[in-house]
């Protein structure tokens, strides 16, 4: 098994604390950051010995900056510099350096001098039995490809000058795994795994404030990684995140979110290998929405029982009842201390055994002997996923309440939940969402809140009817939202509906008025249409031959809000030209 190393650039905290927390994590290695060490009380041969009493191995210092093509009357002050930093790197045991093309702008356009400046440092690293590998910054003044930097590395042409290979900087500059081609591996010094999404921006602050860990980005990273791997090198892989969620975030939380991305990449690179053993059993090619689970009160009763819910039976030993609207199934259970959702996908055992590979925590439930198997797992944002064998199946979650309840009218089912998350934990919640359950998201969309903004994507199988949408409110609020914030049933005529929620004493969210004039501007609907979406506040999207109709209630006190919608001619989003209207409806 590959190495796994991870930079202490890529923890909050300091020094001494990030060491012990990448030890506990599990890790093999470690990258010495160059500004962590310097502001530690800890000497060189202080954090050597401390990872040797932690079992880590010191594989890289970094990173020195602005070492090539520089003006030759300003050489000298480099190798003086560059050989104290050498002395720092032998002392930690680091048997790389890390340096990194120049961004000055007085840097020299010229491959030669670059080379011929590198092997000069090469000089001084062998003498000290170290390696250089040299990297090619995304935002470099004219080294900022991988190929350029293999360029002046081949120019070089010195045994201890090799290339470093960094996934961001060469992803982000819009080449691939076929930029490597030809590059030995034996001459690949280090190899820098990050993600990232897909942003129009600034390199340089894409690269220090939107970095994330290996799943949780866009980026092809495998194919890189797998390309290095091909070449024959041997080092380890070693995670280098900058982001704001890193500095934020609880160091042992980014460790262990750290250590379970490589064991996704691994699994990755593994299944491209026809001769390779996968980590994990394979994501599920399908997943449908099963259940909704809401904690026991008599106001959820209520609730259900207006909204058109009917009590369709009980666990066989535990305090959980089944409740039902056509195909919309609803569990309230007495043990439960928030929302639950319930996923539908086979096999149940395959799903359990990736959730455990992949470190994702699972849920303590106590089972009987003769309860079916409905394994739990925690997502980041705190929401219990259980999942559930499809229909008739051994491990059908029905099967634990007796006989099965006839077809009966109503709606549809779960169209799709929204889950709100902090943005310190929306990396992993996308991670959670697509390297166990096999989600792909769809393009972000932001929404202007009466209060901030709120982010969103929506994430959906490639195959099933499993829909969830992931908010992150940036809100000025106190406590903004988290966990379970909407739930989307689905029906066959929505303003029927409406018209038997209202006489239910159903609460539904108040629509302006102004809407249905924009409404009308927009679309032109008949005015006996637009009078009837008017009267019932109901809101209406339209793309190409497919409408949405949807209503909601107001934030519920169980802390969602209800949305019933009816889809027409294969719409397939979800109205998001309506959602700053439901948000500024729902922050009165």
């Amino acid at each position: 098994m590959t190495r796994r190393s991870i930079a202490t650039v890529s923890l909050s905290g300091l020094l001494a604390d990030k060491l012990a927390t990448i030890a506990a994590a599990g890790f093999d290695g470690v990258e010495i950051f160059d500004n962590d060490l310097v502001a530690s009380p800890l000497s060189p041969e202080d954090v050597a010995k401390r990872c040797a009493d932690l079992g880590l191995r010191v594989e890289l210092f970094q990173p020195v900056r602005d070492v090539e093509g520089v003006r030759p009357a300003d050489f000298p002050a480099v190798v003086r510099r560059v050989a104290r930093k050498l002395d720092v790197a032998a002392a930690l045991g680091a048997p790389v350096v890390l340096l990194c093309s120049n961004v000055r702008a007085d840097a020299i356009d010229d491959p030669d001098l670059s080379a011929a400046q590198l092997a000069v440092l090469g000089d001084l690293a062998a003498e000290r039995g170290l390696v250089l590998a040299f990297e090619a910054l995304a935002w470099g003044r004219h080294v900022d490809r991988v190929g350029q930097a293999w360029d002046v590395v081949r120019r070089a042409d010195h045994p201890a000058v090799t290339l470093a290979v960094d996934t961001f900087h060469l992803l982000s500059r819009g080449d691939d795994a076929r930029a490597l081609a030809g590059v030995p591996g034996d001459r690949i010094g280090f190899l820098q795994v990050a993600d990232a999404p897909l942003l129009d921006m600034d390199v340089l602050e894409w690269s220090r404030h939107h970095r994330c860990f290996p799943g949780q980005g866009t980026m092809d990273v495998t194919g890189v990684v797998e390309a290095v791997l091909g070449a024959g090198y041997d080092g380890p892989l070693s995670l280098e995140v900058f982001s704001d969620v890193v500095r934020e975030s609880p160091a042992a939380t980014t460790a262990r979110d750290a250590l379970r991305s490589l064991v996704h990449l691994e699994d990755d690179l593994a299944r491209r290998d026809p001769a390779a053993v996968p980590v994990a059993p394979p994501a599920p090619e399908r997943a449908d929405a099963a259940f909704l689970e809401l904690p026991a009160s008599p106001a959820t009763d209520d609730l259900l029982a207006r909204l058109g819910f009917t009590l369709a039976g009980w666990h066989h030993h535990k305090p959980v009842a089944r409740w039902r609207n056509g195909s919309a199934e609803v569990l309230v259970n007495a043990g439960a201390a928030g929302p639950a959702l319930g996923i539908a996908t086979a096999p149940v055992a395959q799903v359990a055994e990736r959730a455990h590979a992949l470190l994702w925590p699972s849920v303590s439930v106590a089972r009987a002997t003769d309860d079916t198997r409905l394994p739990g797992i925690t997502s980041p944002a705190g929401v219990p996923v259980f999942v559930s064998a499809p229909a008739g199946e051994d491990d059908d979650w029905r099967r634990d309440f007796g006989a099965a309840a006839p077809e009966q009218d109503g709606w549809l089912g779960i169209d799709h939940v929204g889950v709100a998350v902090p943005a310190r934990t929306l990396n992993e919640e996308v991670a959670f969402l697509r390297t166990l359950l096999g989600l792909e998201p769809a393009a972000l969309e932001e929404f202007i809140d009466p209060h901030g903004r709120v982010r969103s994507r929506a994430f959906r199988p490639a195959s099933g009817d499993l829909r969830l949408v992931v908010n992150v409110p940036d809100v000025a609020a106190a406590r903004p939202p988290a966990g379970v914030v909407q739930v989307a049933f689905r029906c066959t005529d929505l303003l029927a509906e409406v018209r038997r929620l209202r006489a239910a004493g159903v609460p539904l969210m108040p629509v302006p008025d102004n809407y249905y004039a924009d409404l009308d501007a927009r679309f032109e609907l008949a005015p006996a249409f637009l009078a009837e979406l008017r009267e019932h506040g109901v809101l209406y999207d339209r793309a190409g031959d497919g409408e949405l109709l949807h209503a909601y209630t107001p934030v519920l006190p169980q802390g969602f809000c209800v949305e019933l919608l009816e889809r027409r001619g294969g719409y397939d989003g979800y109205g998001a030209a309506n959602t700053h209207v439901r948000l500024a409806a729902q922050a009165l």
